[in-house]
C-alpha cells in the first residue's frame, strides 16, 4: 500500500488547522502500519472513553496477549496525560484537590473555543440596573470571563500539543518509509515491525537503526564500515535497553558465571532472552529459537567488528543491517506475544 497520500493529508489538515482530521489522519496510518502503540495514542485523542479504547486495542491486537493489551492501554494512557496535563490548575475539585488535567476529545477542542468565545461575547451589561447591581453584575462577570478565559487558554495548549504530535508522527513516519522504498516487501514489514517497536520502547535504539539505514544507500566503501559499526553500536544499545550492564561475574541462567559488564553486551543479551523467553508456555519451542537467535546474534556481532578495522563491501554491509532487522525481528515478536511486559 502507498501510504504518502495519507501523509500528505495529514500535512493538509495541519497546515488548515484541522487538528481532528490530522489525528484521524494519524490513526489510520498507524492502524494501516499496526503501529499498535501509535494506534492507542491516537484513539485516545478522539475518544477518551476507557472502555472504547480498551475494546479497539483488543480488536486490533487480538494476536497479541493479555499482558501486550494492558502495556499497549497503559503506555496510551500515560502518552494522553503528556498532552493533557497542564502547567497551571484550573481550579479545585470537590476534594479540594487542584484540577490540572483536561479531559477532551480533538473533535470537541474547536467547537468548545467557539462556544465560550460566544459565551463571552453575550455577558453584556443588561440596560437598567442600578448602580449596586451594576457592580455585582461587573464583578461576577470578570470572575466568570477569568475562569472561561482559563480553560480557552487550556484548550489551546492541548490543541497546539495535539498539532505538534501529528507532525512528528507523520514525519518519523514519511522518513521511516523513505529509507523502505527500494527494499523487497517483507524486508520492508520487517524494518517497519522494529522500527516501530522502538520507537515506542526506545529512542535510542531507534535513531541508532535509522541512521544505520540511511548509510546504505551510500556508495563510499568508508561508509561500508561505518554501517557495519552502526550495527554493533545498534545491537548493544538494544542489549543496554533489554539487559542493562552488571558488575562481576553473574550466575545466568545455565548455572554459569558470566561477565555482564559494559562491553559485554553479547553476554547480557544472551542472557536477556534466556531468562524472558524461559517464561513463556512454549518453552521448547522458544528455547529452540533462542538457540538459534543467539548465534545469529553472534555470528552478526563478528561480521560488524570486521567493519572497524578492515575494509568491507557493500554487500557485506548491508547483510549486517539485514540481519540485525531480521533478528530483532524475531526477538520483538517473541517478546510481544510471550511476555510483552519486559
Amino acid at each position: 500500500m502507498d501510504y504518502a497520500p495519507i501523509i500528505e493529508r495529514i500535512f493538509d489538515h495541519l497546515e488548515d488547522d484541522n487538528v481532528e482530521k490530522a489525528v484521524m489522519g494519524c490513526l489510520r496510518l498507524a492502524r494501516h502500519l499496526n503501529d499498535y502503540p501509535s494506534s492507542a495514542i491516537f484513539l485516545r485523542e478522539l475518544n477518551p472513553n476507557k472502555h472504547e479504547v480498551a475494546r479497539v486495542i483488543f480488536d486490533d491486537a487480538a494476536h497479541l496477549t493479555k499482558e501486550a493489551h494492558k502495556y499497549l492501554y497503559e503506555f496510551s494512557l500515560e502518552r494522553w496525560l503528556e498532552v493533557h496535563t497542564l502547567d497551571f490548575s484550573l481550579g479545585q475539585n470537590e476534594d479540594g484537590d487542584e484540577r490540572n488535567v483536561l479531559r477532551v476529545g480533538a473533535g470537541e477542542i474547536d467547537a468548545e473555543l467557539s462556544q465560550w468565545e460566544r459565551t463571552i461575547n453575550d455577558m453584556m451589561l443588561p440596560p437598567g440596573m442600578d448602580p449596586f447591581d451594576i457592580a455585582a453584575f461587573t464583578d461576577r462577570n470578570t470572575q466568570e470571563k477569568a475562569s472561561i478565559r482559563l480553560r480557552i487558554t487550556a484548550l489551546n495548549t492541548i490543541r497546539a500539543r495535539l498539532k505538534t504530535r501529528c507532525l512528528n508522527y507523520a514525519i518519523q513516519v514519511e522518513r521511516q518509509l523513505q529509507l523502505q522504498t527500494n527494499p523487497q516487501n517483507f524486508l520492508a514489514e520487517v524494518q517497519t515491525e522494529v522500527n516501530n517497536y522502538f520507537r515506542a520502547h526506545s529512542n535510542e535504539v531507534y535513531v541508532k537503526l535509522t541512521k544505520a539505514a540511511q548509510l546504505v544507500a551510500s556508495r563510499d566503501s568508508e561508509d561500508s564500515s561505518l554501517l557495519l559499526t552502526e550495527v554493533r553500536r545498534s545491537l548493544k544499545s538494544v542489549a543496554d535497553h533489554f539487559f542493562p550492564a552488571m558488575n562481576g561475574l553473574v550466575r545466568c541462567t545455565d548455572g554459569k558465571e558470566r561477565s555482564l559488564g559494559e562491553e559485554q553486551y553479547m553476554n547480557r543479551l544472551q542472557e536477556f532472552i534466556a531468562r524472558s523467553l524461559s517464561r513463556s508456555t512454549a518453552k521448547d519451542l522458544l528455547r529452540e529459537e533462542l538457540d538459534q537467535l543467539s548465534l545469529f546474534a553472534r555470528r552478526l556481532n563478528d561480521i560488524a567488528s570486521k567493519g572497524v578495522h578492515t575494509d568491507v563491501s557493500l554487500a557485506e554491509s548491508k547483510q549486517g543491517l539485514v540481519g540485525l532487522y531480521f533478528f530483532l525481528f524475531n526477538l520483538t515478536q517473541h517478546l510481544q506475544t510471550a511476555d510483552p511486559s519486559v
